[in-house]
This record gives C-alpha cells, structure tokens and sequence, in this order.
C-alpha cells in the first residue's frame, strides 16, 4: 500500500488512552538517544495520558487535534496549538503516525487535512513546529514539505532531565506545503 486515505475526526475526549499509546510507542521508536531510555521504558505512557486526558478533557479552544483511525484502531494523530507565539503564529504540537505504518503517506496526509482545518480558523497565521535536531527523518518529512529551518533552540525534554537542541521550522502565513 502506498497511501493510506485517514478518517480524520476530531479528537475526543475518550481517545485520550489511544493517542497516549501511540505517543509512547512513537517516542520510543524515535527518540532512543535523545531521551532516556529509564524515561522511555518506564513512564512516558503515564506521563503523556496524563497530558492528553487533561488537554483532552479541558476543551481548550486553542489546540486543536485530530486522530486517524481505522476499523483496528488509531492510526496517527495530530495536534495544533492556535497562536501559541506572537511572531511564529500556530505550532504544530504533535504529529505521530503509528511506527508499523511511517512512510506510506499518513503524515502527508495528517498535514495536509490538519492545515486544511487550521486555515479555517487562523488563516493569517504562520505555523512553526520544533523538531530535535538528531531527529533526521522527522527533518527530512518536514523539509518535504516546505517547512524551512529558522533557527536551532535549546527545547527542554519532557522527562525533566534537561533540554537539547530542537530546530524551528516555519511556513509563512498562509500556510502551505510543498507538494510531494
């Protein structure tokens, strides 16, 4: 399968547990080396429910998420923050795809639809995301798609342990991605 077509839907308060799974499962296929394995094999799932049950559950109006699923479950999910900083406008938070699954176009596809859906609301707005700089292939995924390296920040880990370097990458308003 090339390309997988996601039902995207908003997220709901009760796919907290599923994105939090997803998220542990990505982070620990990804961020070995960046984050600490006692981190990673330990409480990153108690720690991300515990952030998506709250954000899931308060209904802040300025994230927006929203989760790919199919009959066997959640596929991916993303995440914006509206207006999250005066000068690089909505951060995208968080996209994850399902390790098993990376590569056959769900991330293009999750982008592509969420920015749809955030244009709708803040369509003046640039949209910047922070990426670990080790992260080679999430760097490469966004440079796909037009995102252009700003800047390199110190981004802190959620673990507490301390902060690497994290690269800013930005699309000017109005949003839009290169085509792939």
């Amino acid at each position: 399968m090339s390309h997988l077509e996601p039902i995207l839907r908003p997220a709901r308060e009760s796919d907290a547990d599923a994105i939090a799974q997803l998220h542990a499962r990505s982070w620990r296929a990804s961020n070995r080396g960046i984050m600490s394995d006692t981190y990673l094999d330990g409480p990153v799932f108690e720690e991300r429910h515990a952030v998506w049950r709250h954000r899931l559950a308060d209904g802040d109006p300025r994230f927006l998420t929203f989760v790919a699923e199919a009959r066997d479950g959640l596929h991916g999910f993303i995440c914006f923050e509206l207006d999250a900083d005066p000068v690089w406008g909505t951060r995208l938070d968080n996209l994850h795809v399902d390790p098993r699954l990376c590569g056959r176009g769900l991330g293009d596809a999750l982008m592509r639809v969420g920015i749809a859906r955030v244009l709708e609301v803040a369509p003046d707005k640039a949209l910047h995301l922070l990426v670990f700089e080790a992260s080679a292939g999430a760097r490469r995924f966004y440079e796909r798609l037009g995102g252009h390296a700003e800047s390199c920040v110190p981004e802190s880990l959620p673990d507490g342990t301390g902060s690497v370097p994290a690269i800013r990458y930005v699309w000017p308003a109005p949003v839009t991605l290169a085509k792939p």
